[in-house]
């Protein structure tokens, strides 16, 4: 019962890395464009992969706090990166004159942020609902 626990706490703390991790990959990505020059790899990135780390730790400990914890270390990180650093510095701009479009990705991505567990909670949740199948009895 005891080894359980353990097991189930590693894997939360790890979900939480694994979201810090995301976050840190998709605020350095946020210049980088879809094919098309569309830009908003990074905001897919929040999206897709904070929700979906959420989903599979969830299907993985059958907790509910496992679909929120790998979006709110994307949150963490996206919220350090938009603040202003000593000498004025930030890495998530809201507004960038020579590319516009970078400083709206800037911003899209703390909302995508904010999504990214929401989401996850909400398929978590009717994935912790689903009923299992009855056993079927054995054939005589």
């Amino acid at each position: 019962m005891e080894d359980d626990r353990l097991l189930t706490g590693l894997t939360l703390a790890a979900l939480y890395l694994a979201g810090l991790v995301v976050g840190c990959y998709s605020v350095f990505l946020v210049p980088a464009r879809l094919p098309g020059g569309v830009e908003g790899m990074s905001l897919v990135l929040v999206l897709g992969l904070g929700g979906g780390l959420g989903v599979l730790g969830t299907w993985g400990t059958n907790r509910l706090v496992a679909a929120v914890l790998p979006g709110l270390g994307v949150l963490t990180v996206v919220a350090l990166a938009s603040a202003t650093g000593p000498g004025g510095d930030v890495l998530l701009a809201a507004g960038v004159k020579g590319d516009p479009g970078l400083g709206t990705v800037g911003e899209l991505m703390l909302l995508a942020a904010l999504a990214a567990p929401l989401l996850a909670l909400v398929v978590a949740m009717r994935l912790l609902r689903r009923v299992p199948p009855a056993p079927t009895p054995p054939v005589q």
